[in-house]
């Protein structure tokens, strides 16, 4: 085999190996289908992303999304997540129609994309019977709403996932997962749509005049409450008044009883103190007078004796008034005591000369019969 030769079936066998295959993205997955041999049909297996065998026309291929997907109800033409279909037109318990905006959310199961292609067909007819069983869904649960309950949105969330239940149940069986069931908008009849409003208006209006009475009833029960709440206060201060004035009075009380008692008090003790002073002065003055008695007693017990006559003498002397006493110098010892006693009346002997007694001279003219003898007054 030439070099030419070896090359040309070197290139064929890569053509074929490539046209021989077929790629499965990472957000798909494939389904062979078998044209030919006993196993002729869908095989019963989804095929994960990579490259897989395609011999055409013994295999043929389809090819699913696996990731979420979205069917838009609106009435606009396109929305950002892609085409849209007409919105769901509805008919309430009462009649009235109803045309309702939604989303539906949904996604091929796991290991079921054989399973779709087998129920629905190939190509993207699963959508139209997503959208088919939604419309129905829909349909069914919220048509059992009264129209006024399409404004009360506790009763729409609540028909909303009745809806979203029973698309759930039906898609199910058919390989697809419903990721949810989303409703945008609610729109009536322009006419219905006036009359609700003006019902809606009538019906605030309504509410609005209770609102006003309940407000002007609890206006008054506020001022009644006031009033009530000022007489109180009144009260309460005229009581505390009167407490105040019946404790200052009763304190006043408390203060003159004090005084009087401190008073009386005060006047006990000094009275007491008064007699304390009286009686310990007399027993002073008893006691003085006993002592002058005592002294008395024992003067004249010494003046009794033999020296008694020297102390009178002595006194008499003392009591003189003498301005000037001269004694001789001749014939008179002045250095014998007893001589001295004698001649002034003491040791039993006789008084005094007249002669030699103490001359009393007015005091301008004062008269000594010597210089020597001279000696000074004595009181």
């Amino acid at each position: 085999m030439t070099h030419a030769t070896s090359r040309l079936l070197m290139t064929a066998a890569v053509w074929g190996l490539i046209t021989g295959c077929i790629q499965i993205k990472y957000d798909q997955t494939g389904v062979r289908t078998h044209n030919f041999g006993p196993n002729k049909g869908i095989v019963d297996q989804d095929y994960s992303p990579g490259f897989h065998r395609f011999l055409w026309p013994l295999d043929t291929w389809h090819v699913l999304p696996s990731t979420a997907q979205h069917i838009h109800f609106s009435k606009e033409g396109w929305s950002p997540v892609g085409p849209t279909t007409e919105p769901l037109n509805l008919t309430s318990a009462g009649g009235d129609r109803v045309v309702m905006t939604a989303e539906v959310l949904f996604r091929i199961a796991d290991g079921e994309a054989h399973h779709v292609l087998q129920e629905s067909g190939p190509e993207e007819r699963y959508r139209e019977v997503v959208r088919g069983l939604a419309q129905d869904a829909a349909r069914v649960q919220f048509g059992r709403l009264p129209t006024e309950d399409f404004y009360n949105a506790t009763n729409r969330e609540k028909a909303r996932e009745e809806a979203a239940n029973v698309l759930r149940e039906s898609l199910k069986p058919r390989g697809i997962e419903l990721v949810d069931f989303l409703v945008e908008t609610i729109e009536f009849d322009p006419n219905y749509e006036n009359l609700i409003k003006q019902k809606k208006i009538a019906d605030q209006q309504v509410l609005l005049q209770v609102a006003r009475g309940k407000a002007a009833e609890e206006a008054g029960k506020v001022d009644m409450i006031k009033t009530q709440t000022n007489v109180k206060i009144q009260k309460i201060n005229q009581e505390t008044e009167a407490a105040i004035t019946q404790k200052g009075t009763e304190m006043q009380l408390q203060i003159a009883s004090l005084q009087a008692e401190a008073s009386k008090y005060a006047k006990q003790k000094d009275a007491e103190g008064a007699a304390y002073e009286s009686k310990q002065k007399a027993e002073g003055e008893k006691l003085i007078k006993d002592a002058e008695a005592e002294g008395a007693r024992r003067m004249n017990e010494a003046l009794s004796g033999e020296g008694g006559r020297n102390v009178v003498a002595l006194e008499a002397v003392q009591q003189m008034n003498l301005v000037e006493v001269t004694f001789p110098s001749v014939g008179f010892d002045w250095f014998n005591p007893t001589e001295m006693a004698k001649r002034l009346g003491g040791l039993g002997g006789a008084a005094m000369p007249a002669s030699s007694a103490a001359v009393e001279t007015p005091p301008s003219a004062p008269a000594a019969s010597s210089p020597a003898a001279s000696a000074p007054a004595a009181r």
